[in-house]
């Protein structure tokens, strides 16, 4: 199904590649946020694996199912960055040649940039929140376009909805609107909605 020309331009002014350093050398790789689709397609890949490998996912093998779901994950993520292609041509070369240790530098390097795309409110300022809600509000489309966790979707709603709320309550006062964003921001950091 090809891409709507809208997602497409969306996706041109995502910055969802970066180049790092394989542990423990000069070499430059691309690292790439995967999409759902893919993210999907490693989960989905995981679970056959360990079918036909005859290996029940249980107490004593959830480690190894997460090292795989890693595994994975970095298959897709990883590309040579003269080519624009995979590190290696199969999940079994990729497999055999990597490391524990290089697997574990690469996810922790491949989490960390997938939580700078999409940011959770967990890991912001209150003064980052004011700013990125400010954001979306100047362009609620192309931001809210963008894939952010759960936490943040809540504490985005949580937030507009007490401005609005806030805004109607004092709308025969004479209250500014940075008065509506001040009593806001408070109630959010307080937990007092």
């Amino acid at each position: 199904m090809p891409e709507s020309s809208l997602l497409s331009r969306i996706k041109l002014g995502t910055a969802n590649t970066r180049l790092v350093k394989w542990p423990g050398t000069d070499q430059l790789v691309t690292l790439r946020i995967l999409s759902l689709q893919e993210r999907q397609e490693a989960a989905f890949a995981t679970e056959r694996h360990f079918k036909t490998s005859g290996v029940d996912v249980n107490l004593a093998t959830a480690s190894t199912y997460e090292e795989e779901q890693a595994t994975q994950t970095l298959y897709r993520a990883l590309r040579d960055p003269a080519v624009n292609a995979p590190v290696a041509k199969t999940i079994s070369e990729f497999r055999a040649a990597v490391t524990r240790e290089e697997k574990g530098a690469l996810i922790d390097e491949y989490l960390a940039f997938e939580r700078d795309c999409a940011p959770s409110p967990e890991n912001l300022t209150a003064d980052e929140f004011d700013k990125f809600l400010t954001e979306v509000k100047k362009n609620a489309a192309e931001m809210l376009s963008a894939s952010y966790s759960t936490s943040m979707l809540k504490k985005l709603c949580t937030s507009l909805v007490s401005q609005l709320a806030i805004a109607l309550s004092h709308s025969s006062s004479g209250l500014t609107e940075s008065h509506v964003q001040s009593d806001s921001s408070e109630l959010i950091q307080t937990g007092n909605l």
